[in-house]
């Protein structure tokens, strides 16, 4: 009965510690691996392979060839080792002009040749004022319009966020009065839960029958969880 026994001990022992490169795993480790002339090497593949991955389990770790960095999946998604601080993304222009007319939205005139600050594996700009998102989260979303020349007179205006199309929020809506015309601006800020897939559009509303000058135009998108 002894050699069975000690058997017993020996498997149990395999299961619950594995050593790699050592006979002596540290007590808390379930896998441990020492070398001083091999590395470790996750799964390698591109982003769209990645993201393709069926359900992945909490914690997993790849190496995402599209950008170069090692992501792992946690309950917002895949999230690059990277990322030191929030992904974000700022696109904006000064100069132009800006089309308005009454009771219609028009997109930002913002696209990829107006990025200041993008974080590629978080955000795709598809057009202007249009952006996918490619991570699960909370996103804090702000825009700024300025012109100079808004006429006298009353002027309803808004900023609004579409998603998939369908208006889900106002950044702002008012009233410019103006006693003759003059610089005007505007900004607002609102968070917004997005998923992996959803296009957003970042659009205004300016009443008025002619173009304006633009002097300002910005939006900004913060992932802050």
């Amino acid at each position: 009965m002894k050699p069975f026994f000690l058997l017993l001990l020996t498997s149990y022992a395999c299961f619950s510690q594995v050593g790699i490169g050592t006979n002596t795993p540290n007590s808390s480790s379930l896998l441990e691996i020492s070398s001083t002339d091999k590395t470790f090497v996750p799964p390698r593949m591109t982003n769209a392979q990645m993201l393709a991955i069926p359900n992945p389990l909490i914690a997993s770790i790849v190496y995402n060839t599209t950008f170069n960095s090692l992501y792992i999946y946690n309950s917002l998604g895949w999230k690059s080792m990277l990322e030191t601080d929030n992904p974000n993304l700022i696109c904006k222009k000064s100069g132009g002009s800006l089309t308005v007319s009454n009771n219609t939205y028009y997109n930002f005139p913002l696209n990829s040749t107006h990025i200041q600050s993008q974080n590629a594996s978080t955000y795709e700009i598809i057009s202007n004022g249009k952006i996918r998102i490619k991570e699960n989260g909370i996103y804090m979303v702000g825009a700024q319009l300025s012109v100079n020349n808004m006429p006298s007179g009353t002027k309803a205006y808004s900023i609004a966020v579409f998603k998939n199309e369908t208006l889900i929020g106002l950044l702002n809506k008012n009233e410019s009065i103006q006693s003759s015309t003059d610089y005007w601006g505007t900004s607002g800020m609102m968070t917004f839960r997005f998923a992996i897939g959803d296009e957003i559009e970042i659009k205004y509303l300016v009443n008025n029958n002619q173009s304006l000058s633009l002097v300002f135009a910005a939006f900004s998108f913060v992932k802050i969880n």
